[in-house]
């Protein structure tokens, strides 16, 4: 009776190290007849702690952009400006992007374009020069 109770712990854990492969053989589904080791190779570590410590990093990465969009979806909703046909403008969250935009606009369509503030403060707009 005693080494069975001493062998819970050790299988708890062998359980546990399945799931993890189990769980990324099933969500994804290229990797379904991949082997453990294969597994490991695929996402270019070495051991399963590893593996852990990368999913967390994916996690937290993910959430990161979550969060991110989730504050521009906010920024969008507050800005209220209308262009010339009484249309929401467009708005940019960053200068970058606006400026990425008007180079864009200029290669692809000749039209010239240059950026201001949202006066609410919200990011940034593009107008015609």
């Amino acid at each position: 009776m005693n080494l069975k109770k001493s062998l819970k712990p050790i299988k708890k854990k062998i359980q546990n190290k399945d799931k993890l492969y189990n769980t990324i053989r099933r969500v994804y589904t290229h990797l379904s007849e991949f082997s453990n080791e294969e597994i490991l190779d695929y996402y270019h570590v070495r051991s399963l702690k590893e593996l852990e410590m990368h999913i967390e990093h994916i996690k937290e990465v993910l959430q990161k952009q979550i969060k991110n969009y989730e504050e521009e979806l906010e920024q969008i909703a507050n800005c209220f400006c209308l262009d010339s046909s009484e249309n929401f403008k467009y708005l940019y969250s960053t200068k970058k992007e606006a400026e990425e935009q008007i180079k864009f606009t200029l290669k692809t369509k000749q039209i010239k374009l240059t950026l201001y503030p949202c006066p609410f403060h919200c990011g940034w707009h593009l107008t015609k020069i």
